[in-house]
């Protein structure tokens, strides 16, 4: 199914694509979330997004929960784990793409992981690879005015972080640093429960 989809794509003149493309992106994730059968319904799913700290967030989070017993995949710029399994993330892409994303939370469902922890960036944000996964919690570590070429400015950027907020629901949890600028922009954009986290204290 991927490897059709990206061949038609070939297919297709760029100015056309260009126009269409929000729309293939949005039809690629959905495709790869009903062929994989919509794994992350039965998984606690956990996406780190910022500028800076996601890598060491995700790795923190995936050793906490281990060490508790809970088995737990990660999907990094550094690795992917599915319990003691590891695999080194040699794809030069810290997000990968909406079927390798799927097929990673159908193995970890598989495996009888209950959490999954994922980074999520900004420009897998923009082609929609967090899309059909159900996230219940969502981490912002901070954002800095950095890799923003793609998006065409920063607002752009600062609203692609945001979606990942936007699409909590309201039994979901919201954890978002205080001392970062804009915090009350992250917070304003999700009715989930929140949890801030700052310097000096964590609170509720």
């Amino acid at each position: 199914m991927e490897h059709f989809l990206v061949y038609s794509k070939k297919l297709i003149p760029r100015r056309l694509f260009l126009f269409f493309q929000p729309a293939y992106h949005f039809l690629m994730a959905f495709f790869a979330a009903v062929f994989y059968g919509f794994p992350s319904r039965t998984l606690v799913v956990i996406g780190v997004t910022g500028t800076k700290g996601k890598t060491t967030v995700v790795e923190l989070l995936q050793n906490i929960l281990a060490t508790n017993g809970a088995k737990t995949a990660s999907l990094s710029s550094l690795r992917f784990t599915i319990g003691d399994k590891e695999i080194k993330n040699d794809r030069k892409m810290t997000m990968p793409g909406r079927f390798f994303v799927q097929k990673f939370l159908h193995q970890a469902r598989r495996s009888g992981c209950r959490y999954a922890v994922l980074e999520v960036t900004s420009e897998g944000i923009k082609q929609f690879r967090h899309r059909f996964i159900r996230f219940d919690v969502a981490v912002m570590t901070n954002v800095h005015a950095e890799h923003i070429e793609a998006h065409g400015g920063f607002e752009n950027y600062v609203r692609a972080k945001l979606d990942l907020f936007w699409r909590l629901s309201k039994t979901g949890v919201a954890v978002i640093n205080k001392d970062g600028p804009y915090c009350n922009r992250f917070s304003a954009a999700t009715m989930a429960e929140k949890v801030f986290y700052g310097k000096e204290e964590i609170r509720q």
